[in-house]
């Protein structure tokens, strides 16, 4: 198993996968216990943590100037038509709330308040299109930026004329968020890799853009965000993260300190002599 570990970088897969045959070994009586689980959970993916390891910081996230080139790039496709008014609105609202990209998937026009500029994050879509709990079973209630507000606005109108042209009434229940499958199925949830499909297709369009994903868009929100002097605290909050821990796996760059513990004292005693 340790040379498993050094072997492949989905070792954890590997090591549950083990795991639990033992484990059925002994449901079925055929062992006594399963005395290998304690032993195994010690063996680390060690290929997972050295290719972890040799990523360079600047590629887990983009600059900001790297982002504003992704949002030209957007905008852009959408006035020559390349993209939906859907694609661009669907970018921009995961990038803003930062969240999860099944969690944009998974919003309804009634998680929307446009007159309070709110959105309600309260579920995600599985791989198989199912509606389930956010990770942490979290509710969140986003303050929006007021361009957003007018594009999803925007968005809501144009797709009550698309639904209707098949016939299909638009509702508070209606996801915000979808599209005609491969299939032919209307109105059909999104898949789990549209986004990024989406993106994908942008930067062959543009080829100045540097590789991202949704969930770089993620670590890029935090780590800017960071940057810019927002607590971790306030940064896990807002990724509805359990723990600070998590936070600072997508917080890729350097503490930063508005007021350092020296300063801090230095004027306190300087209020003192006054």
């Amino acid at each position: 198993m340790t040379a498993k570990a050094e072997e492949y970088a989905n070792f954890k897969v590997i090591r549950s996968y083990v795991n639990s045959i033992f484990n059925w070994a002994e449901e079925l009586e055929y062992i006594e216990s399963n005395r290998l689980s304690k032993t195994i959970k010690r063996i680390k993916a060690t290929k997972k943590i050295k290719l972890q390891e040799s990523k360079i910081e600047e590629d887990l996230y983009l600059s900001s100037d790297e982002l504003q080139e992704w949002f030209e790039a957007f905008r852009e496709d959408l006035e020559n038509n390349k993209i939906s008014l859907k694609d661009y609105v669907l970018f921009f609202t995961t990038f803003i709330l930062n969240d999860r990209k099944s969690e944009s998937y998974a919003l309804h026009w009634k998680n929307i308040d446009f007159d309070k500029a709110e959105i309600n994050l309260e579920n995600a879509l599985d791989k198989y299109k199912n509606l389930k709990s956010t990770k942490g079973n979290k509710k969140t209630i986003f303050s929006i930026p007021h361009y957003l507000v007018t594009l999803l606005a925007k968005w809501k109108i144009q797709q009550k004329q698309e639904l209707a042209q098949f016939g299909i009434i638009q509702t508070p229940e209606q996801l915000v968020f979808t599209y005609i499958d491969t299939k032919g199925n209307v109105n059909s949830p999104l898949h789990v890799d549209y986004l990024n499909n989406k993106m994908n297709s942008v930067r062959r369009r543009h080829p100045r853009l540097k590789h991202a994903t949704p969930h770089k868009l993620r670590h890029t929100g935090a780590t800017l965000a960071r940057q810019a002097g927002m607590s971790l605290e306030a940064i896990s909050e807002a990724l509805t993260h359990s723990d600070t821990i998590t936070t600072k796996t997508y917080v890729n760059t350097a503490n930063v300190v508005p007021l350092s513990a020296g300063t801090l004292a230095y004027q306190h005693i300087q209020k003192q002599i006054r």
